[in-house]
């Protein structure tokens, strides 16, 4: 009897790894489960794996599908039938199963078996220990529970990472790298091959490639989603299909009516077959855990989730059935606490099944207050010995923290999401969220209703006006610190912290109006407070950041005075970002007093501190600085490497003033590599975009500042001088970096010549010399009266240290390296 296998209507793409898995496993086992969410691809897996083993021909197979049967008693002659067992009356067609397969040797695959899971169980058990030859594989939804069952949970479909997705199309990136790159995502691939099953002409390009990868990625790479997805392409494009998405469920319908498809014609249809077994209890819980982005933990489910209608001690067990049925993710792998998440398609629907109950609002309550209560008993935990542990779990929960944002501003909680803004601020400045913090803290402060609290409000805007410094908004930072100042002094100077905020406000809009003067004077008296206050850790912070106040004023000793008492205080309370910060003030001391050996140790113990936190744009700083030092102490090749590094952390933080500072980098280099006049024209773009703080604001920055600019207009004529300033003004930003990059490669490589011209004896140098003047070694050894054979081990010498094979390569690189002069008659013969 040939096997009754459901025929592809159309061609298996990807899972060879998992189908090779599936055949692995079943040579070892019995029974072989295949679970995963409705979409994920278990029949079409199960069906692949069952035709390539009738290829094979080394057992019989028989595929039972359950998906038509609602009755469970039904179950035992769905298998006999499938199996060509006439009925016999009166006799139980469970009795008849057992004695025709007592002796048979085959492979029974039952599919979709989620619906009938305990029938399905009951009789594999049964056949098992009375049919030892009978294997099964089987699909399902959540496993069997049979002695001896082994579990293969179906993965999606492999997805370009947010990170690939953001560099489509980046340039210096051909599209054959781009073809190569997506080609190693299955679900791209299956996309693109169905796409071209319903229009022909249907392939990846740079115009799509884009929106492709965001679909996939989108759908979680579920087939049967990302199947739906690309019949799509018949009236719209990629990108219009991809904007579609936010409503997924009514959007992704099919036209197919075969056996195969007939069950999941939709993407609702698909779940609502899972949801739809789900006891109350357990769609409760589904409903509720959809509030959750990127996941919660056990503790912060029973937090959100419990109550009205789930009880405490019902939660891990409700859980582990959800786990069970393939609606919820486990991470137990992981060190510390379990992990549960859900694929972003479910996470919908259970968030429009939500909805749809009326329990929204409520839920989204319980998780926002979950999440205040959680980030402001962490604050603390972020200026200690800890530091990096707690970062890296508001890291790990930042998503959620983010749901909790948004939701206080759609249910007018914006006091809450002050109060939370507030706790994750150190958080937002560490780990390079300096734009978002400040977006988010914009929208709540614009919100928020003029009667609550003035002290949760004073220290927002505090942070908000600490954030628009980070970022270089002087006006937002004034206006933010001035009305901080105005808030804080309502609630009274009898009240020292709320004095403190108002201080520190004051001394903020000066600092961002130029006056250092009254910058220096308030920190003076913050410090002071602080000492009444006998808060040794905010003491220490406050040490350390006016010390930059005293520098801008030529306070050195006192600077130095303030940091010596600043870090042991830091250290002692293990703050890591704010020694490695305290560290980088020190470097900068040294450097304004010229001490670059002292400045270059204390940015690299800031490098490696700040590493610890991975405080991303703080380390960009710090390597900015390292590079001046660099360059003063005549490492021009370690300047480049850190100057690009910085370069590259601060665009993909998009941060301006960052990458304008590293503008300034950049023309330092060029101007002692030899071109002053490119040097003299970043210097002007990096003032022009930055502004006149850039150049004013940090005492070392303004040093190197001012030092390259006299050099590069010593270099010049008044006119070139001029000229070049123009230029760099009118650059765009965009330009401007791409100058900067294009300036200091020919820079770096001019460095690397010269380098290796040194490596050459001088003899060497004028055999090369000769060489790219077009003479043969005859007439080399006769001008420099030297035999032959001397020349040619001369010649071999230069290939060896420059790397060279050609001949020709030693007359480029002559050129390049200035041994020749290119307009020399000697040239053209």
């Amino acid at each position: 009897m040939a096997p009754n296998i459901p025929i592809q209507l159309t061609r298996f793409i990807g899972r060879e790894r998992q189908i090779g898995d599936v055949k692995r496993l079943l040579a070892g086992t019995r029974l072989l489960t295949l679970t995963g969410p409705g979409g994920s691809g278990k029949t079409r897996l199960a069906i692949e794996v069952a035709r390539q083993l009738a290829e094979a021909n080394e057992e019989a197979l028989f595929w039972v599908d359950l998906a038509a049967i609602s009755d469970a008693s039904l179950l035992p002659r769905a298998v006999g039938r499938v199996l060509g067992l006439p009925e016999q009356q009166g006799r139980p067609a469970t009795e008849a199963l057992v004695d025709f397969l007592a002796e048979q040797q085959l492979l029974l695959i039952v599919d979709n078996c989620e619906h009938l899971v305990a029938a399905c169980a009951e009789l594999v058990h049964l056949l098992l220990h009375s049919c030892p030859h009978v294997r099964f594989l089987a699909t399902s939804r959540e496993p069997l529970a049979v002695a001896g069952e082994r579990l293969y949970p179906v993965p999606p479909l492999s997805v370009p990472p947010p990170a690939v997705i953001a560099e489509l199309g980046a340039t210096g990136t051909t599209f054959a790298e781009l073809l190569e790159q997506l080609g190693a995502y299955e679900a791209i691939s299956l996309f693109v091959a169905r796409a071209a099953a319903v229009v022909p002409d249907f392939a990846l390009t740079p115009d799509n490639a884009s929106a492709v990868a965001t679909i996939c990625s989108r759908l979680d790479g579920l087939p049967l989603a990302i199947e739906l997805a690309s019949a799509r392409v018949k009236v719209l494009t990629a990108d219009q299909i991809a904007g579609r998405l936010d409503n997924r469920f009514a959007f992704l319908q099919s036209d197919r009516r075969d056996a195969i498809g007939g069950r999941h014609q939709t993407l609702q249809a698909a779940i609502d077959w899972s949801y739809d077994l789900l006891t109350p209890p357990e769609q409760m819980l589904f409903r509720r855990l959809s509030v959750f982005a990127g996941g919660c933990s056990l503790a912060t489910a029973e937090a959100v989730c419990t109550g009205d209608g789930i009880e405490g001690e019902q939660l891990l067990a409700l859980l582990s059935s959800l786990v069970n049925k393939s609606l919820v993710a486990a991470e137990t792998l992981r060190a510390g606490e379990a992990r549960y998440t859900m694929l972003e398609t479910i996470r919908q629907y259970a968030d429009e099944k939500l909805e749809d109950a009326g329990e929204k609002p409520a839920t989204r309550d319980r998780h926002l207050h979950c999440f205040l209560e959680l980030v402001e008993d962490t604050e603390p935990k972020l200026k200690g010995e800890y530091q990096q542990l707690w970062l890296n779990w508001l890291a790990g929960e930042y998503d959620n923290i983010r749901a909790a944002l948004s939701w206080s501003l759609e249910s007018d909680q914006t006091e809450l999401g002050l109060r939370i803004a507030s706790a994750v601020y150190l958080f937002w400045a560490v780990r390079g969220y300096v734009e978002e913090g400040s977006a988010w803290l914009e929208r709540h402060l614009a919100a928020a209703d003029e009667g609550g609290s003035p002290t949760v409000r004073a220290n927002a805007l505090a942070y908000a006006a600490m954030l628009a410094f980070f970022r270089g908004d002087d006006p937002a930072q004034g206006a933010y610190g001035r009305e901080a100042a105005r808030l804080a002094e309502v609630v009274g100077e009898a009240s020292k912290p709320a004095l403190f905020w108002a201080l520190l406000a004051q001394a903020i809009s000066a600092s961002a109006a130029g006056d250092f003067q009254t910058e220096f004077k308030l920190g003076q008296r913050i410090i002071q407070l602080n000492r009444t206050l006998g808060d040794n850790y905010q003491l220490g912070v406050v040490l350390a950041t006016y010390s930059t106040a005293a520098m801008n004023l030529g306070k050195f000793a006192q600077a130095r005075a303030m940091l010596e008492e600043a870090l042991p205080l830091l250290q002692k309370t293990r703050d890591t970002h704010r020694t490695g910060m305290a560290l980088n003030f020190t470097g900068d001391l040294e450097r304004c007093e010229q001490n670059y050996s002292r400045a270059q140790e204390y940015y690299e113990e800031s490098i490696v501190t700040l590493g610890k936190v991975n405080a991303g744009r703080d380390l960009a700083s710090v390597k900015q600085n390292l590079g001046h030092t660099s360059l003063h102490l005549g490492d021009v090749e370690r300047a480049y490497t850190l100057f690009s590094q910085s370069m590259a952390t601060h665009q993909e933080q998009q941060n301006e003033p960052g990458m304008a500072e590293c503008l300034l980098g950049f023309g330092a280099l060029a101007i002692l590599s030899g071109r002053p006049a490119a040097g003299a024209r970043l210097l002007a773009a990096a003032e022009a975009i930055g502004g006149e703080k850039l150049t004013s604001a940090w005492p070392a920055t303004k040093m190197e500042y001012e030092h390259y600019l006299a050099l590069a207009e010593s270099k010049l004529t008044a006119q070139e001088f001029q000229a070049e300033l123009m230029l760099g003004r009118a650059l765009s930003f965009e330009d401007a970096v791409t100058y900067a990059k294009d300036v200091a490669r020919m820079a770096k490589s001019a460095q690397e010549t010269a380098q290796q011209v040194e490596e050459l004896t001088p003899r060497e140098r004028e055999v090369a010399t000769l060489i790219a003047q077009a003479k043969a070694n005859g007439d080399i050894a006769a001008e420099l009266v030297l035999s032959k054979r001397t020349i040619e081990t001369h010649i071999a010498n230069i290939r060896s240290k420059l790397g060279f094979t050609e001949r020709a390569e030693i007359v480029r690189w002559a050129i390049a390296s200035g041994l020749v002069d290119v307009g020399q008659p000697d040239m053209r013969r």
